[in-house]
């Protein structure tokens, strides 16, 4: 990866982005109503919040990290990537001197904007595991899987999934180690959520970007993580990502969805156990000989018990996640 002494002055000028709510300026942008908060969540470590995943009522978060070399962690979908894009100035950015852009995985809400980027930004080097950079050579079987979740008509929502040029892909090895200037990212394997899920932890905060490897929190359970489980969804090995992320003892958590926590400890913990409690149930209830509908009910009776909330419909994908793995065995 590059060396961060051999840091270009280009690299160098790029200052802070502005932090507020930023909004378009011209008339057909404002009829858009584009808006784009960006705050300093931690040093030298921004987070853009491109208001609501169209997909799963959840925010799409992407992180800029300001460095000699700048990173752009969770393109999002290409909707959410082009605001990002227009928006860069106004935010104090040139997001043209972006040196690399992670998602986590390439799920169209984390990584589908990844290509829309990489047309733009010819610079930059797009890191992606092993299994997912070459459905980014060409997405023809990603575009197939994400019509199978959210129907033919997902480009009206999400934008299109474009390809990745394979000059611009770098390729990560697990524990591999980017060198940024004062910070460093080492990238780690975490399967579960997709074979080719990846988090990052930063050398600056010790703090970690898990993408769905720690869950989600549903709006109305903020401190009650679920499992983001989607076909084809792998609980062993899951819960075994979830180990390898707590045992860094992370003080802060980047969430994709969720924004910024400080609480991990009490975070990993609830997850770990929801995640081993939810495939319990939905385990027997299939040897029982449950129906969908009824396995819900249980799954909503254990959450209305934990958290004292409704099991939020973010998770009807979980359920048929869990099933499907559970049938396989």
């Amino acid at each position: 990866m590059r060396n961060p002494n051999e840091a270009t002055d280009r690299h160098k000028m790029i200052p802070a982005p502005t932090a507020g709510v930023l909004s378009l300026t011209t008339p057909e942008d404002r009829a858009l109503h584009i808006l784009m908060k960006v705050t300093e969540v931690a040093d030298s470590t921004y987070l853009l919040d491109c208001s609501q995943d169209v997909g799963f009522s959840l925010s799409e978060v992407a992180y800029l990290l300001v460095d000699d070399f700048p990173v752009l962690i969770e393109p999002c979908s290409t909707t959410t990537a082009s605001k990002v894009l227009a928006m860069s100035r106004d935010a104090g950015l040139d997001l043209r001197h972006l040196a690399y852009i992670i998602p986590t995985h390439i799920h169209v809400d984390h990584g589908g904007g990844a290509g829309h980027l990489a047309q733009h930004l010819p610079d930059a080097k797009v890191v992606l595991h092993p299994r997912g950079a070459k459905n980014m050579v060409d997405p023809a079987k990603l575009v197939t899987a994400t019509k199978s979740v959210f129907g033919d008509d997902f480009e009206q929502r999400f934008g299109p999934i474009l390809a990745i040029p394979e000059r611009q892909m770098h390729i990560a090895q697990d524990n591999e180690v980017i060198h940024l200037g004062k910070r460093d990212l080492t990238i780690l394997f975490t399967p579960g959520h997709a074979s080719h899920h990846i988090s990052i932890r930063d050398s600056l905060t010790k703090g970690i970007f898990p993408g769905e490897a720690l869950g989600f929190m549903a709006t109305s359970m903020p401190d009650f993580p679920l499992p983001a489980a989607v076909p084809p969804f792998d609980l062993q090995l899951y819960v075994d990502s979830i180990d390898r992320l707590a045992c860094l003892a992370p003080p802060i958590i980047f969430y994709s969805h969720c924004g910024v926590r400080r609480d991990p400890e009490s975070l990993i913990a609830t997850i770990r156990e929801n995640s081993i409690v939810v495939g319990q149930i939905v385990e027997k209830a299939l040897k029982d000989g449950k129906t969908h509908q009824e396995i819900w009910t249980l799954l909503s009776d254990y959450v209305r018990g934990k958290a004292g909330g409704d099991l939020p419909p973010e998770f009807l994908l979980g359920l048929s996640a869990y099933t499907s793995y559970f049938g396989q065995k």
